[in-house]
């Protein structure tokens, strides 16, 4: 049985064109195909991850403390603006890597209310050893575009990201 292809993102356009004249359908033209692109490079991501025994959420705490350079270390707010996520989240995420042995909380002297989270040299070993595979899969999703091509689409989609985030 050959695979069923998605509706053409022009089909969908012009449907609406005729279905609704009275309304802008344009953005569809382009939002149709971004949100298509990034399930793709979502479930691209999240199989690399699962081969390597690790999730996204891992991912990301790994590679914002590895970023973040010696000592590998962050506030936990600090680490919870990096990675876009709620404080419980980032609670959640830690107590996890925690458990795993990936990351450990320090309470700096004298004020220990200020909470580090670290990565321990598990978690150091860890990150460093997924993140060639992580961009191997990332490589594959881009490997049908010419570098102009790549260099416009980092340009463009980098000045849309930065005029509607804050």
């Amino acid at each position: 049985m050959t695979e069923v292809p998605g509706e053409r993102v022009a089909e969908i356009v012009e449907a609406w064109q005729r279905e609704r004249p009275d309304v802008d359908v344009s953005s569809i033209a382009v939002l149709t195909p971004l949100r298509r692109l990034a399930a793709r490079a979502t479930d691209n991501r999240a199989r690399v991850l699962a081969e390597l025994g690790i999730d996204q959420s891992h991912l990301d705490v790994l590679g914002t403390l590895r970023r973040a350079g010696s000592p590998h270390r962050l506030t936990a707010g600090e680490l919870t603006r990096r990675c876009r996520v709620t404080a419980g989240a980032t609670t959640q995420r830690v107590q996890a890597m925690e458990r795993l042995g990936l990351v450990h909380r320090v309470r700096e002297e004298p004020d220990k209310r200020t909470v580090h989270v670290q990565l321990t040299p598990n978690g150091l070993a860890a990150v460093d050893r997924v993140l060639g595979d992580v961009m191997a899969g990332d490589e594959r999703m881009l490997a049908g575009l010419t570098p102009a091509e790549r260099s416009m689409l980092e340009r463009v989609l980098g000045d849309w990201l930065a005029r509607l985030e804050p």
